[in-house]
C-alpha cells in the first residue's frame, strides 16, 4: 500500500515541476530549435538530388488491320478496350519486356530513369512521365517508351495508335526543388518541441522530496518546521553571504522560522529530559550544519548554554563560519593533549560555544569510538543546557549512526527538492536502531514563493512576529534580539 502511494502522480507538483524546469532550462529549447533547423537545413540541401521529370499526354487509338499502316481511319475509341487500357497500363510499363525494347532501342545497357503512366478513368486519355536525375534522359527515355509501348501491348489489347496530345520536352528545372525555409522551420519546431517534452519527461521522473505530506505516506516521521530558502541579492563580494539568525540582510521569515523550531525541539527535549541533540540529513549539501548552527543561536539568545559540536570530522566547516582563529577539534582532544576547556571556544557575540578544528580530521572511526568520546559527552551534559552534534550526512558513512549513540534525541534535516524519497527514507531506517530518540525533521530551503510552504502563514506550522518563551509564543520580541547589539 505504501508503494502505490508513492507512486501516485500529484498533479501540481508535476506542473510545479514542469514550470521550474521550464525556468531553469529554457535555454534548451532556442539551443535545440537551432540544432534541429541546423539539420534540417543540412538534410535538405546535403542529401537533396535533383530530379527531372518529362511528360507527354496523348489519347490511344485501338483497332486497325494488323498492318504497320499509320492511316487514322483504321484505329477507333472504345471504351471497353480503354478502360482495359487503364488497368493494364501500369503491368506494362513495369514489365522485363518494355525495359528490354528500351534499351535496345535507346542502344544502352541501363536506363537511368523511372517510367510511369496515369490514365484517366473511362477514357482513353494517357499522360506517361520519366524520371531522371539527367533531363536529358528523362527526355529519351519518354520518346522511346511511347515508340516501343505500341508494340509490346499489342500482345495485350491488340494494335494501338498514340494521337500525341503534349509532346515530350526536355525539362529545365528539377521538379523536386526543396523550400528550404519550410524544411527549417519544420525542423526548429520539432527540436523545441523535443526540448519541452525533455523538461516535460524530467519533471514526471522527478522523485525528489518537494512536500512534507509526501513523506506522511511512507514513513511516520512528523515535520518539526519549515525553513524557507535564501537567496542573496548579487552585490559582487563586498561581504560574506552568512546564512545566520544574526545576519541583518537574511529575511526575517527565516530566524522565526528558527526559532519556531527550536521551540518544539525544545518541548520535545524537555519532556524527555533530553541535553543533546544530533543534526543529520541524507547527504552533504541539505544544509544541516546550517541549521545546527543557527538552532544553537536561537536557544544561547534566550539564555541556554549551548555547546556545538562539529563532528563531521571529514569536513569540519562551522569554525570559519564564527571566526577566523584556527582551533582545536575532536582529534586533538581524543590523540593530543588538548583539554576540553582549551579546545572549546566560546563566541561572545552569538554566545554559544563551539568545539570544532578548522581542517579535516583524520582516523575519523578511531575517534569516534574512541573512550574519551563518551567520557567528554558526559562532562559537557554536567556543564551545559544543550549539545548539538553536528552529524556527517548517513548515506555514505557510519559517521552518525555511530554518533548518535551518543545523542538524546535526532533531528533530520531534509533539503526541498534535493534527495530522492527512497534515499531519505533509507537514511532515516539507518538510525532507527540507535539509542536515540527520532524526534522528526526540518523542511529545508522551502521556496517562498510556492503556494502554502512560504515561511508567511505555513498551515500547522504558521509563523508570526512574536518571540519565543520557554515553550512557545508569548512574549512580544525586542526588535534588537537578533541583531548582534545584545551581545
Amino acid at each position: 500500500m505504501e508503494e502505490q502511494r508513492e507512486d501516485v502522480i500529484d498533479l501540481g507538483t508535476l506542473l510545479w515541476n514542469f514550470f521550474r524546469g521550464l525556468k531553469a532550462a529554457w535555454w534548451l529549447i532556442p539551443v535545440l530549435a537551432l540544432l534541429g533547423g541546423a539539420f534540417g537545413y543540412v538534410k535538405s540541401s546535403g542529401f537533396y538530388t535533383p530530379m527531372y521529370r518529362s511528360s507527354a499526354s496523348f489519347t490511344v487509338l485501338t483497332g486497325g488491320n494488323g498492318s504497320t499502316s499509320t492511316e487514322s481511319y483504321n484505329f477507333y475509341y472504345d471504351s471497353s478496350t480503354a478502360g482495359q487500357m487503364a488497368r493494364t497500363f501500369p503491368y506494362i510499363l513495369g514489365s522485363n519486356l518494355l525495359t528490354e525494347e528500351i534499351k535496345a532501342d535507346l542502344g544502352t545497357d541501363t536506363i537511368n530513369g523511372s517510367i510511369s503512366a496515369q490514365a484517366v478513368s473511362d477514357s482513353n486519355l494517357i499522360t506517361m512521365s520519366v524520371v531522371s536525375n539527367d533531363p536529358q534522359d528523362a527526355k529519351e527515355i519518354l520518346e522511346s517508351a511511347i515508340r516501343v509501348y505500341p508494340d509490346v501491348a499489342r500482345f495485350v489489347i491488340g494494335n494501338t495508335r498514340f494521337n500525341m496530345i503534349d509532346i515530350p520536352s526536355e525539362p529545365t528545372q528539377p521538379y523536386n526543388q526543396p523550400n528550404y525555409s519550410r524544411q527549417v522551420m519544420k525542423w526548429a519546431a520539432a527540436g523545441a518541441a523535443g526540448a519541452v517534452l525533455v523538461i516535460a519527461l524530467a519533471a514526471l521522473l522527478k522523485k525528489t522530496v518537494q512536500r512534507p505530506e509526501e513523506l506522511k505516506a511512507v514513513m511516520s516521521l512528523s515535520c518539526l518546521g519549515n525553513v524557507p530558502e535564501i537567496k542573496f541579492k548579487a552585490r559582487g563580494k563586498k561581504y560574506k553571504k552568512k546564512i545566520s539568525i544574526f545576519n541583518h540582510r537574511i529575511p526575517h521569515g527565516f530566524k522565526e522560522s528558527i526559532l519556531s523550531l527550536m521551540v518544539r525541539l525544545e518541548r520535545e527535549m524537555d519532556s524527555k529530559g533530553a541535553k543533546v541533540l544530533l543534526v543529520t540529513s541524507t547527504v552533504a549539501g541539505e544544509g544541516k550544519s546550517t541549521i545546527a548552527l543557527n538552532l544553537a543561536y536561537a536557544a544561547a539568545s534566550h539564555g541556554k548554554k549551548v555547546l556545538l559540536i562539529d563532528a563531521d570530522l571529514r569536513k569540519q566547516t562551522i569554525r570559519r563560519e564564527i571566526t577566523d582563529k584556527p582551533g582545536e577539534g575532536l582529534e586533538n582532544i581524543m590523540f593530543g593533549n588538548t583539554l576540553l576547556e582549551e579546545a572549546v571556544f566560546h563566541d561572545r557575540n552569538t554566545g554559544i560555544w563551539l568545539l570544532g578544528a578548522d581542517r579535516p580530521a583524520r582516523r575519523i572511526p578511531k575517534i569516534l569510538n574512541h573512550p574519551k568520546m563518551e567520557e567528554l559527552i558526559h562532562t559537557c551534559r554536567n556543564t551545559m543546557d544543550l549539545i548539538i552534534l553536528d552529524a556527517p550526512p548517513c548515506e555514505l558513512f557510519e559517521d552518525a549512526g555511530i554518533l548518535s549513540e551518543y545523542a538524546d534525541c535526532i533531528l533530520y534535516v531534509i533539503r526541498n527538492d534535493f534527495v530522492q524519497k527512497r534515499k531519505v527514507i533509507d537514511g532515516v531506517s539507518s538510525l532507527e536502531e540507535s539509542s536515540a530518540s527520532m524526534l522528526g525533521y526540518a523542511f529545508n530551503e522551502v521556496p517562498v514563493h510556492k503556494g502554502g510552504y512560504g515561511y508567511y502563514g505555513y498551515g500547522k506550522y504558521g509563523y508570526g512576529y512574536y518571540g519565543y518563551g520557554k515553550y512557545g509564543y508569548g512574549e512580544k520580541k525586542d526588535k534588537n534580539a537578533l541583531d548582534g547589539n545584545a551581545y
